[in-house]
């Protein structure tokens, strides 16, 4: 019963993230025929898409950790390559996803370390934070667990739709700069 919680808020959350990233590219080109049109294609097509996903909740619970770790390993490591070395943050992610793309050819016969590039290159995404949002590590690490917690949340929706790694860490990025917020306006 909580998976199946824990997967609607997730749900909830990346159509939240969907419709506020269409409500401000509305809002910065209102005047443009062109964009309104594209942004009213874009939701149709994305309702159409959350119709279609099954909200079916698994069993994985050792793999919660693990996939939040990967996810700050990502993305620390892709941070860590772009602002201490200077490299770009493209290049940065480019470098992680590569490097954690042959790691399964040496655990063959592990199913979980065959998912781990997944969550990994989910965390380069989070790492690609211009350094203007995320102002430290601190950042990063509570942008990759809430990426990490969406990703666990909508482990079994959006299969065959592109751009779920991206979105996700859009949606954790947003968040944490939702929170630091919040807590630098009370503080």
């Amino acid at each position: 019963m909580i998976k199946k919680h824990v997967k609607k808020l997730s749900f909830s959350l990346i159509i939240l993230c969907h419709l506020g990233f269409l409500a401000a590219i509305l809002f910065e080109k209102q005047n443009n025929i062109f964009i309104s049109a594209f942004v009213i294609l874009a939701l149709i097509l994305l309702l159409f898409t959350y119709k279609k996903t099954p909200l079916s909740a698994g069993n994985h619970s050792l793999e919660h950790v693990l996939t939040i770790a990967f996810v700050f390993f990502g993305a620390i490591v892709t941070y860590v390559l772009s602002v201490s070395f200077g490299l770009s943050n493209v290049l940065s992610a480019g470098l992680v996803g590569l490097v954690v793309s042959f790691i399964p050819d040496f655990f063959k016969k592990n199913n979980f370390i065959q998912g781990m590039p997944t969550a990994v290159y989910c965390g380069a995404f989070v790492g690609m934070t211009n350094i203007s949002v995320a102002h430290g590590y601190i950042f990063i690490t509570l942008a990759s667990t809430i990426t990490g917690l969406l990703l666990i949340g909508t482990k079994d929706a959006f299969h065959g739709v592109g751009g779920k790694l991206g979105t996700l860490a859009f949606g954790g990025v947003a968040l944490a700069f939702f929170i630091t917020f919040l807590i630098s306006e009370w503080v």
